[in-house]
């Protein structure tokens, strides 16, 4: 008997890192012809090492992805929820300012001071070069 073709199949069952009750799983099916005077029992080890290999690369390719994707939503939730924080503590400021205007309560940064409120803006038409260096 000749054997002239082999196929090999790899493939790994893994669980989702991140999802109860969702598992993955990479698969691989490679398919070779052979030579004449070829060792199909060779050819057939030396391709499933390298299916296994791509099975297992791509397994961990996909576990860094999911990884970056879990950083950047625990990331963006994070982001958000400091953000709603900040509206409500800048929404409790000016509550107790307007109580209590004779108390000078600090100010979060990228709020204007009372004084900066009052002043007229300048027009950007009527500075000159190198005005910046002398503010």
């Amino acid at each position: 008997m000749q054997v002239t073709e082999i196929v090999v199949t790899a493939g790994r069952t893994f669980n989702h890192p991140y999802e109860s009750y969702s598992n993955l799983r990479p698969q691989v099916v490679l398919k070779a012809s052979l030579a004449e005077d070829e060792n199909f029992a060779e050819a057939v080890k030396k391709l499933q090492a390298e299916a296994e290999s791509l099975v297992e690369d791509h397994k961990n390719h996909l576990l860094r992805s999911l990884e970056q994707l879990e950083r950047l939503r625990v990331n963006t939730s994070e982001a958000a929820s400091l953000g709603r924080q900040i509206e409500k503590a800048q929404q409790w400021l000016d509550e107790l300012r307007a109580a209590h205007p004779d108390l000078d309560l600090p100010r979060l940064a990228g709020t204007p001071a009372k004084a900066d409120e009052e002043q007229e803006l300048e027009d950007p038409e009527d500075r000159q070069p190198g005005d910046h260096l002398r503010d």
